[in-house]
């Protein structure tokens, strides 16, 4: 194994020894590790699991520094490091996007441009640089809308809209959004309306490998409902699709990664599913989080191996995932009030049901999840079954069976998993 590649490195969907484990046999790491408080805090594991290099603001100093070391290629498993990958890749003459898709790929405003251009999706928004631009836009949409940063992820900051909301509270919105979205403003787009059995979320997600400008579509994950406004709480393989809802999926997202010129490496694509036919949510263009765990409990291969694979030439498309049975996995969600974690209930009582396979918390006694409307787990809990109903009876008992402890506003809650959802924030305190 002499290959070299660059991973570069920010919060995202691998963890460090993922990404360590993936590479095993294919290529040796470099870490070029992201100028921002999140990768600096993982700098201290990374220099333990393999050579590093802390990201600086000048372009072309980070790909001289990182040339020197001859990486055969370039991955990222993090959303926001795809621009400055893209931007690397170019100074180091590697294969991965080019930083007009890489751009297209994370600005949500030129995102939507460009599918409505190409006729794959004719969603409508509009880009919101001040309280009246956020005027005229809903003005001109007239309906139910979704306002949220033109750059973000994990449904940070994304709010629902409706024309009826009185505009004192919608411009105290705005304003404080663009507070801290200032750069590349936000976006105001009509909100797609689902339809879906019970238990079942009304989206899917599309995972796709794309090599030469070959792309080949690995597996449609499930969903499970969102929580108000827009938080995700887990998926599961294989989705429950008839064969004329996939393939009018997979044909959508075909047309959709074309239309972004997305001809390397691994993409995650949410799709809604609405009663006339599915629409697109968002193209990423990277391993959507926790799928590489599914892949390893269904015998798939390794993705994390399969992303380095194509940055570092692979010429062969890979075979789509199949799978058995069902495996999945579930997000408890962490209140949107401010609230310290105080105690975690006896979560091996899990283990006395069937099915459940791993338990994995994200936060430890003391710790301050942290508050807001964006998608922030307390934990993973995994398990397999042997239909979707199973399945749905397996997550009713593990949220009965986790309970937890929180101090909001000095007060004590015990709280158990199927009631997380409710521990909402105060809206008016969290805009002053």
């Amino acid at each position: 194994m002499n290959s070299r590649i660059v991973v570069v490195y920010d919060k995202g969907a691998v963890h460090p020894s993922e990404a360590v484990a993936g590479l095993a046999g294919v290529a040796i790491p470099i870490f070029a590790v992201a100028d921002t408080e999140e990768a600096r805090r993982a700098l201290p594991v990374l220099r333990h699991m393999g050579e590093t290099i802390e990201l600086v603001r000048e372009p072309r100093v980070n790909a001289r520094r990182l040339a020197a070391r001859r990486p055969d290629g370039i991955v990222t498993f993090s959303e926001k490091a795809v621009p400055t990958t893209a931007e690397l890749a170019a100074e180091l003459g590697l294969a991965y996007h080019s930083p007009a898709t890489a751009l297209a790929l994370t600005n949500k405003a030129l995102q939507r441009e460009r599918l409505r251009e190409a006729g794959v999706d004719d969603t409508r928004s509009i880009l919101i640089r001040s309280v009246a631009d956020y005027e005229r836009a809903m003005a001109a949409l007239g309906t139910q809308a979704v306002l949220k940063p033109a750059r973000g992820g994990g449904s940070r900051d994304t709010h629902p809209v409706d024309p009826a909301t009185p505009s004192e509270l919608t411009g105290r919105l705005v304003r404080h959004l663009l507070n801290h979205h200032s750069q590349a403003g936000l976006v105001l787009e009509e909100l797609l309306v689902g339809q879906s059995p019970p238990g079942i979320g009304d989206y899917v997600s599309v995972e796709s490998a794309a090599v030469a400008g070959s792309v080949r579509h690995l597996a449609i994950t499930g969903k499970f409902p969102l929580i108000p406004p827009f938080r995700e709480v887990g998926q599961f393989w294989p989705a429950r699709l008839d064969p004329h809802q996939r393939a009018a999926v997979l044909d959508l997202v075909t047309r959709a990664l074309k239309a972004l010129a997305f001809d390397t490496g691994i993409a995650h694509t949410e799709v809604k599913l609405t009663p006339k036919g599915p629409r697109i949510i968002e193209v990423n263009g990277r391993l959507g989080g926790h799928l590489n765990e599914l892949a390893s409990r269904c015998g798939a291969p390794n993705l994390v191996r399969l992303a380095a694979r194509i940055a570092l030439g692979e010429t062969r498309l890979p075979d789509p995932i199949k799978t058995r049975k069902i495996v999945w996995q579930y997000n408890n969600p962490a209140p949107m009030a401010a609230s310290r974690l105080l105690e975690v209930g006896d979560w091996n009582a899990l283990q006395t049901i069937p099915g459940i396979t791993g338990y994995k918390p994200y936060f430890r006694v003391g710790d301050l999840p942290g508050a807001g409307v964006m998608t922030n787990p307390l934990d993973l809990v995994c398990g397999e079954a042997d239909s979707v109903e199973h399945m749905l009876h397996q997550i009713d008992r593990m949220q009965d069976a986790l309970v937890y402890r929180f101090a909001v506003d000095g007060r004590e809650h015990h709280v158990a998993a199927r009631f997380l959802p409710g521990m909402g924030i105060d809206r008016q305190r969290e805009l002053t």
